[in-house]
């Protein structure tokens, strides 16, 4: 059985010890789920990261008169301020690379103060900036400086594996499936 959680969550803690533009990033604070998709195909959605905080790691934020909150998540007795799905199976039978640089993509919306926040770009498209190409490049080259970090081969052997390839390993692939929290009214 291959626990796909485990794998990430050992890569992530690597990513953070070793790239020093991913330190502020905190693991312990993450939690790492899959989603299931329903075709394997590389069309859709890949991954996603969901912050836990509003805008600037506020804990409520009023909208038209109403003030929300995002429940409280904790995993292991910790705080939980960002969860990171990645779409199984489709996510493990992309290539190498847009793997790795799918990590990378969902490690940088992780906001510079750790707060709960996702990075924010000014304008409109505030999630990638002016250019969803700029920032895919940018992460690109993240994740190409990572790959010669020490360790880092051993750290990522996982995503060199199609999902088949896993199972007929593996006999099996597992992991942690969280369901993504709504914000509650808690005024007006």
């Amino acid at each position: 059985m291959f626990d796909f959680t485990d794998a990430m969550e050992d890569l992530i803690r690597h990513i953070t010890a070793c790239h020093p533009k991913f330190k502020h990033v905190k693991p312990d604070h993450l939690l790492i789920s899959y989603l299931q998709t329903r075709s394997p195909g590389a069309h859709g959605m890949y991954a996603s990261v969901m912050p836990l905080r509003f805008q600037g790691g506020e804990r409520t934020v009023t909208k038209r008169g109403k003030t929300f909150a995002m429940p409280e998540v904790t995993h292991k007795d910790r705080e939980i301020l960002y969860l990171v799905y990645f779409a199984l199976p489709r996510f493990q039978n992309l290539d190498f690379n847009t793997k790795l640089t799918t990590v990378f993509h969902e490690l940088y919306h992780i906001g510079p103060k750790f707060n709960g926040d996702i990075r924010r770009f000014r304008g409109k498209n505030y999630a990638h900036g002016h250019s969803r190409k700029v920032f895919n490049a940018l992460v690109s080259k993240f994740a190409d400086e990572y790959m010669a970090m020490p360790g880092a081969e051993e750290r990522t052997a996982f995503l060199r594996m199609s999902f088949g390839e896993l199972c007929a390993v593996h006999g099996s692939v597992v992991g942690t499936k969280a369901r993504p929290p709504k914000p509650y009214a808690v005024s007006g």
